[in-house]
């Protein structure tokens, strides 16, 4: 039985109550990324959990596409420092031993 590597926007929007318009903004905020598969939308199974974070702060804390897009931006920058600060420690423990 083969495992599907995506799933359809419109059975997501449904499971989760939200309109199909949120994930579109979504899309144009450069949060997400969306395929066409026999003409349905569909994202990547890879893409799901930052989709639903963005559908729980979305519903949870009341935050607009607008709001969701800075706080992306955000946790990206906060990701890239604490990569940054593990490449310096491991240069910086090379010098230590």
């Amino acid at each position: 039985m083969e495992q599907s590597t995506f799933i359809y926007i419109e059975e997501f929007c449904t499971h989760h109550n939200i309109e199909v318009s949120l994930v579109h903004q979504l899309v144009e905020f450069e949060i997400l990324s969306l395929e066409k598969t026999d003409d349905r939308e569909v994202i990547e199974i890879s893409e799901l959990p930052k989709l639903e974070k963005m559908v729980r702060l979305y519903h949870e804390l009341e935050i607009n596409p607008q709001g969701l897009h800075a706080i992306h931006h955000l946790l990206e920058q906060v990701n890239n420092l604490q990569e940054e600060v593990l490449t310096l420690r491991r240069r910086l423990n090379r010098f230590e031993d």
